[in-house]
């Protein structure tokens, strides 16, 4: 296989996921149709900010309107409902359907619960519930909304949600393959960046010691910030505010507006933060986002098993047999086949 062959591999499997998403969400949302877009992830984690840019990106090509966006803190029935009295409300993707996360899944019922006029399409998710009762309680709140639509994004989600839920449920790949690539300055400041979640989906296994210029992080917390990156969040933070505070004093189309743009510059910025912490030769990640940012940037890398199984139930309905990309059982397997790709990416640079 020819060196130009395999850098088309990977854009064109990118194109096919950005396709289906397109056809998926098409079939859902008509152009023109007023939606709000709920949940927004006002926290650290690149994955989520990721994800927003590209539902928002994807919303544009097809000509949605975006009139009402909010995050928990901001959220008001009486806003949502003197924006988009009617229309479609989508419920930001991710990782936390179920109760990994039970903050969110409490947010995301109570918003089932509060408007049950509205089209509802909850934007691909994954799904993994450990206690039964918070599946009951979930199941109770999906399965009295009379319209809505779970979009997961792997196959055991999938079936997860046709056997519990009544709603109608479609597979969609991650809303992060509607992003262009990213830009990077091409500059390299490790030969290894192992991004490990610190969280409780972590399985816990022991890193090996550092070797050489081996990066050890997360992006959580906002690790890995410059003093200057951090101003511009502070800046985007105090202009969130104002405009919340406008909206709340007098909702409409104008303040709402604004809401968004302050959500949108906070999304990018974390994402450009996360861009900028994969800048090594070669990424170990147990994150599925470091994986999927990893594939943007066509940047070598190893995978590692989270918890509960989301990185690899991704991997093999979507992105298994990527050119450049290894899976490990271990962390030390992982420094070897860490090893082998940057060896393979030293001989056709």
């Amino acid at each position: 296989m020819t060196a130009e062959v395999v850098r088309e591999v990977p854009a064109r499997r990118r194109a096919r996921l950005r396709s289906e998403i397109t056809r998926v969400l098409s079939a859902l949302l008509a152009p023109g149709t007023p939606c709000a877009l709920v949940d927004f992830p006002l926290y650290a984690n690149v994955g989520d900010s990721a994800i927003w840019s590209g539902e928002r990106a994807v919303l544009r090509e097809l000509g949605v309107p975006v009139a009402y966006t909010c995050d928990e803190r901001s959220f008001r029935r009486e806003d949502l409902l003197t924006v988009v009295p009617e229309g479609v409300i989508l419920l930001q993707g991710g990782g936390n359907l179920g109760d990994l996360w039970p903050e969110r899944q409490r947010f995301r019922e109570h918003v089932i619960r509060s408007f049950p006029r509205h089209r509802i399409v909850q934007l691909p998710q994954s799904i993994c519930f450990r206690d039964e009762e918070n599946l009951r309680r979930a199941r109770d709140v999906f399965d009295a909304h009379p319209d809505l639509t779970l979009l997961v994004r792997d196959r055991h989600s999938l079936q997860l949600a046709r056997t519990h839920f009544a709603a109608t449920s479609l597979l969609c790949p991650d809303m992060v393959f509607t992003l262009p690539t990213p830009a990077t300055t091409g500059h390299r400041a490790h030969d290894v960046v192992w991004l490990a979640r610190s969280d409780h989906e972590a399985t816990g296994l022991p890193r090996p010691a550092p070797r050489g210029r081996t990066l050890h992080t997360d992006w959580a917390d906002e690790l890995g910030a410059a003093p200057a990156w951090r101003l511009r969040r502070e800046a985007a933070g105090r202009r969130l505010r104002a405009a919340v505070h406008a909206v709340h004093a007098r909702p409409g189309p104008e303040s709402a507006s604004a809401v968004a743009a302050a959500h949108d510059e906070l999304a990018a910025l974390q994402l450009t933060r996360g861009i900028d912490l994969l800048a090594g030769d070669v990424v170990v990640t147990d994150r599925l986002h470091g994986h999927l940012l990893c594939l943007l940037l066509d940047r070598p890398h190893v995978l590692l098993a989270d918890r509960y199984d989301k990185i690899e139930n991704t991997w093999r309905t979507w992105t298994s047999g990527w050119p450049g990309v290894r899976w490990a059982g271990s962390p030390d397997e992982a420094v070897e086949q860490a090893r082998a790709l940057a060896t393979t990416a030293g001989a056709r640079k």
